[in-house]
């Protein structure tokens, strides 16, 4: 399968995406999947702090969003785009380097990243990590999991409902007025802007998939390691949910003071402080005698319940 360019987000930040070799930045690269009716570029402005110190990132377009935006959305189409990133080495870097005589920059050295998922992107993140395990060291879902049973299928019908009436552009509009807390406009001017140009059908589309997601599955062994992340003021992921999803997965449960459902762009900084903690308590794992990525469990993140979700409004 041939994969798009994708949208170099980090080229329009002061960050680099050359990976970093100094031990207070992470040398595991990470994978970014954009929320719901979002695209690449509404990581623009986490990834300043995300990528401080030189730290490696990539946010790809999901098939439908950003410049993909001709394509049909599918899961599977979306969990494709993720390993085709995953397996990829960043140029110049160690996989480069790595692959040595003979060696190809079309073909190099797999390295696992960390993912991280928010809403839509949790979706694909968890999808990504169940079927290609290799490629990730250590997985973060943002936002998640959704709700299920009466309240998806009214969620949907809702959508669709509104997407008829109002359009996408004033839905649109709606929607990022109605879930960014971030006073910022130009935060809310990328949701904005990517959700008004993401066709209606695929808005249905990877709603009805994320909106479908159950962990029916049978158990099996550990996964990689696990963070559960949520914005203090998140109306539509419940703490009690998302603390309930981390304890499944075997995974952390850590919150993001003063964001909303999408925390990467309602706090940014707040964000990327509680991702670099988890990351750099497996990177000094990793370290330790336990070998190269860290079978010995890294400390867990401290649980944290925030300030009380207030009760919204439907919007």
């Amino acid at each position: 399968m041939t994969v798009k360019a994708v949208t170099s987000v980090a080229a329009a930040t002061d960050a680099t995406a050359v990976t970093a070799t100094s031990s207070a930045v992470s040398p595991v690269r990470l994978l970014l999947l954009h929320t719901w009716g979002g695209d690449a570029r509404t990581w623009a402005p986490a990834l300043r702090s995300l990528c401080a110190g030189g730290r490696a990132a990539e946010a790809p377009d999901l098939p439908g969003h950003g410049d993909r935006a001709d394509e049909p959305f599918t899961l599977a189409g979306a969990v494709e785009t993720a390993a085709a990133h995953a397996a990829a080495g960043v140029p110049g870097g160690p996989a480069d380097r790595a692959a040595g005589p003979g060696g190809s920059a079309e073909h190099p050295v797999d390295r696992p990243v960390d993912v991280v998922g928010s809403g839509l992107g949790a979706l694909v993140a968890l999808a990504l990590a169940r079927q290609r395990p290799a490629a990730v060291r250590s997985l973060t879902l943002v936002g998640f999991p959704p709700a299920g049973g009466p309240a998806a299928a009214g969620r949907l019908a809702e959508t669709e409902e509104r997407l008829r009436r109002a359009g996408t552009a004033a839905f649109a509009r709606g929607y990022a007025d109605g879930t960014l807390r971030a006073p910022d406009p130009a935060r809310r001017e990328l949701l904005r802007r990517a959700m008004a140009a993401t066709r209606p059908r695929t808005l249905l589309d990877s709603l009805r998939a994320t909106l479908g997601w159950a962990d029916d599955e049978p158990p099996r062994p550990p996964g990689p390691p696990c963070l559960v992340l949520r914005g203090a003021f998140d109306e539509r992921v419940g703490a009690e949910a998302a603390k309930t999803l981390a304890g499944r997965l075997g995974g952390a449960y850590a919150v993001v003071p003063g964001a909303g459902h999408v925390a990467y762009l309602d706090e940014p900084e707040a964000f990327a402080a509680v991702l670099g903690d988890f990351h750099h308590r497996l990177d000094r794992a990793a370290a330790g005698p336990a070998g190269r990525y860290g079978t010995e469990p890294a400390a867990p993140v401290r649980h944290s319940s925030g300030p009380p979700t207030p009760t919204l409004p439907e919007r």
